[in-house]
């Protein structure tokens, strides 16, 4: 993990620490199937082919990235990033075009209390 290994440890491994943890989706049915009298759920995988890596990071920088840049000066915020986009770039292997795929999931609910 970027974040406890670099200058900047100290500063994010309480960050990483302190993230609520997103529950599966079990998870979410069992916290609404007490006071719920119906409930749909379902988890789509969008993606996103994008340039680079760094088409990447952007993205994230507007989500995931935020508690982690907010504690770092902007040298260690630079240095943080050119080393998790380092790391995209062995994740996100090129496709034949030379696009990498983004896969961003997202969780879906409706649920109706019931009365």
């Amino acid at each position: 993990m970027i974040a406890a290994d670099g200058p900047w440890a100290a500063k994010l491994i309480p960050v990483a620490k302190s993230r609520t943890r997103i529950g599966t989706i079990e998870d979410h049915y069992r916290w609404l199937v007490a006071s719920c009298g119906s409930i749909e759920l379902w988890n789509t995988i969008y993606v996103y082919p994008l340039n680079h890596a760094a088409e990447i990071v952007e993205w994230m920088k507007g989500t995931g990235l935020i508690p982690f840049l907010g504690p770092l000066d902007e040298e260690q915020r630079r240095e943080f990033l050119a080393r998790y986009e380092a790391e995209l770039i062995s994740a996100y292997p090129p496709q034949s075009d030379g696009k990498l795929l983004l896969r961003f999931p997202i969780l879906f609910l409706i649920a109706r209390r019931t009365r």
